[in-house]
């Protein structure tokens, strides 16, 4: 028979597992508190997911359509789309669906997965600085507050940063302070000599500090300046601790020049496509005033993105990210979060109260700078800061008022945590799934209407090829990335149209036309247009219906189905053109109805980015007696990348009459241009410059007024 002999006693080894057991149940109590919250976490991020927000809005949808992209071979070093984004997001995304599909969920489950991984690696990280009850209460916020659990649910790439920012932040810190004993008895004694094994500690926590930064400026564009973070605190070292600084400041710096040999390949890219990164030059006008010495609208900026945090009615106004107003903190957090600052502020010269208020005040310079509106994305880099700091204040207060009263911590510090989180989490779910979730307005914002209409497209199943559909936002990277995202490569075969101005009668059996209720169809079209189904959405919808048409192409004027106007391009045919009021008074609105149909597509115009389409303009000018243009109106309301061999596409140019003009009849023509480079395109058989671009059309009779 087996025996095995323990410190004490020998047993048998029937009872081993016990001992394992018994062994093992101290460590498993540890992680039991962030088991459950982040168990917790999951579940409020998890709830509803595909149902709040009540669809996507087009950064979302977008994020979606470079995800399919690379799933079909489309890989790029910087996606154009949403004013130029980072790669590392849609990458992931793509492996989502590979995984699970293409569609909502895959995209949103991303950033639950990201977010669960920033609470623990906040934990982590914090029971490190400060202690362990500390970074379980800071974990138990970010799973329970408003800002953490919308950003987990928003499929924005910007979701991905708290993580990647804390992981920087752990590798910089064992560095720093490492907790091997040869190098805390290097701190002691000052020795600086190291065995060969911490070197290569040292070396890995270098290596992952560098490629920890780098993931971070491949992800959003506030890890721009969210880096600043840890030459910022060398600095603070090398004026209050400098034993610190003199021992940690060559591996820190060393990680530093690693990153930023790491990130030149990016800042190459971009120098040489400017045009994938529009968003920077949003900011172009705060900074030309900062360089014209005209500081208050910064200070302005600054003081409402501060006052953000904690003042009703200062938050960010953004609806599609937070209840405009609502500040980041409720009440109460609000209070503990200005105690952790002070406390910080006070116990400045302990490290990690430094490093913490530098990592919240660096953390949220992008506001400082734009203000609060869209602070909740921008600031994502300072979220673990943020919450820790009324953590701190709570810890430290509490502790304080039980040293005072003479009654023990522990209990007063678990029972107002418990209290304070539950409040918390009750005011998060009420204003996450109650009052925004489930508002009018995020239903607009996150584009509903368009995904009840593709759901009905499915149910019916209407065929995508001959389906126009209505929307305030035709363009290619708008409502057609989320059609593409929920209905698939079917998406690629609609038209898409804002019937208030246009119109395309596809060349099939039996088009169709979905128009909602927040683009009726311009009364011009009512003889292409018949009703055969109405679907009622929510009454107090800004959509509360939309229509399903039936349209009958026999109605085109007559003169439409004969020769041609002209050809453009062997692109387009006009096929007519004609008033749809025979005269106007000065100052009115006149409206001009074209026919077109659609030859070859691919001859319309050069492919652009960032959807890598074309982008045809239509043109119509009122021409004075020496041909100078009196009014104009470009537009086109049927945009060319949807448009298919066959369409017919008619389109109402609204041309404001100036109230000076007068009484008269007055040239019109009409042509079409690349909206992008303004080359105009061609008329075939035609030698004369003036005609070979475009081609009149009826007169304009302007009468008295």
């Amino acid at each position: 028979m087996l025996w095995r002999r323990t410190s004490k006693e020998i047993v048998h080894p029937a009872f081993w597992p016990v001992i394992v057991r018994q062994k093992q149940s101290p460590m498993l109590k540890r992680l039991l508190p962030i088991v459950f919250i982040l168990l917790l976490a999951l579940a409020l991020r998890a709830y509803r997911l595909t149902e709040i927000p009540p669809g996507l809005t087009h950064d979302e949808a977008n994020h979606g359509r470079e995800a399919i992209d690379i799933l079909d071979g489309v890989l790029r070093y910087y996606f154009p789309l949403n004013y130029g984004s980072e790669p590392i997001y849609s990458y992931v995304v793509a492996g989502s669906m590979a995984l699970f599909g293409e569609g909502l969920f895959a995209l949103r489950l991303v950033n639950i997965i990201f977010g669960l991984a920033a609470i623990a690696a906040t934990a982590v990280w914090g029971k490190q600085a400060f202690d362990r009850f500390t970074a379980l209460l800071t974990a138990a916020l970010m799973a329970v507050s408003f800002w953490p659990l919308a950003s987990s649910r928003e499929a924005l790439r910007a979701g991905m940063l708290p993580f990647f920012m804390v992981v920087a932040v752990w590798f910089f810190w064992q560095i720093v302070f490492p907790k091997s004993q040869a190098e805390q008895s290097a701190i002691d004694t000052e020795v600086a000599t190291t065995s060969p094994r911490d070197r290569k500690r040292v070396g890995l926590l270098v290596l992952g500090f560098a490629l920890s930064i780098v993931l971070t400026f491949h992800i959003y564009l506030a890890a721009r300046v969210a880096w600043l973070l840890f030459p910022a605190f060398l600095l603070y070292l090398a004026v209050v601790h400098r034993r610190t600084f003199f021992r940690s400041w060559r591996p820190v710096t060393t990680g530093l020049v690693l990153a930023g040999l790491l990130v030149i390949p990016m800042f190459v890219y971009l120098a040489n496509n400017p045009q994938s990164q529009t968003r920077l030059s949003m900011l172009g006008s705060t900074l030309q005033q900062v360089k014209a010495w005209n500081l208050g609208p910064v200070i302005k900026n600054m003081t409402e993105a501060s006052l953000a945090f904690v003042w009703p009615g200062y938050g960010d106004q953004f609806l599609a990210y937070n209840i405009p107003g609502r500040p980041v903190f409720d009440v109460i957090t609000a209070v503990f979060f200005i105690l952790g600052i002070l406390i910080s502020l006070w116990r400045w010269k302990r490290p990690a109260y430094a490093f913490l208020l530098l990592w919240f005040a660096i953390g949220i310079i992008p506001s400082l700078v734009t203000g609060p509106t869209a602070n909740t994305t921008r600031n994502l880099a300072a979220l673990p800061a943020v919450y820790m700091l009324p953590a701190v204040g709570f810890v430290t207060g509490v502790r304080l008022l039980a040293q005072r009263l003479n009654l023990p911590s522990r209990n007063l510090l678990v029972t107002g945590a418990i209290v304070w989180l539950l409040f918390t989490m009750l005011i998060t779910t009420r204003d996450y799934f109650v009052r925004w979730g489930d508002s009018v307005e995020v239903r607009g914002a996150y584009q509903h209407t368009l995904v009840e209409e593709l759901a009905y497209l499915d149910e019916v199943q209407m065929p995508a090829s001959s389906t126009i559909i209505s929307t305030v936002y035709p363009g290619p990277a708008h409502d057609a990335s989320l059609a593409q995202l929920l209905a698939g490569s079917r998406a690629r075969q609609l038209r898409w149209v804002d019937a208030r101005f246009a119109m395309i009668l596809p060349d099939d059996p039996q088009p169709r036309a979905i128009i909602p209720a927040s683009t009726p169809h311009h009364p011009a079209f009512n003889n292409f247009l018949q009703i055969e189904d109405n679907i009622a959405l929510r009454f107090n919808d800004l959509d509360p219906e939309f229509t399903v048409f039936a349209l009958d192409t026999s109605s085109l004027p007559a003169n439409s189905q004969q020769i041609p106007l002209a050809d453009f391009g062997g692109a387009v045919h006009l096929l007519q053109a004609e008033w749809l009021l025979p005269q106007v008074s000065p100052g009115e609105t006149a409206e001009l109805l074209t026919v077109w149909q659609v030859i070859d597509p691919a001859k319309v115009g050069p492919i652009h980015p960032p959807a890598y389409t074309t982008d045809t303009v239509f043109f119509t000018h009122v021409l004075s007696q020496e041909e100078d243009i009196l009014a104009q109106r470009d537009a086109l309301d049927a945009p060319s990348w949807s448009w298919q061999t066959g369409d017919k596409i008619l389109q109402v140019h609204q041309v404001s009459i100036p109230v000076d003009i007068s009484p008269g009849i007055y040239q019109v023509v009409v042509g079409i241009y690349d909206g992008q480079t303004g080359r105009r395109l061609p008329i075939s058989g035609d030698n004369d410059r003036m005609k070979k671009e475009m081609v009149q059309v009826p007169p304009l009779q302007v009468a008295q007024s």
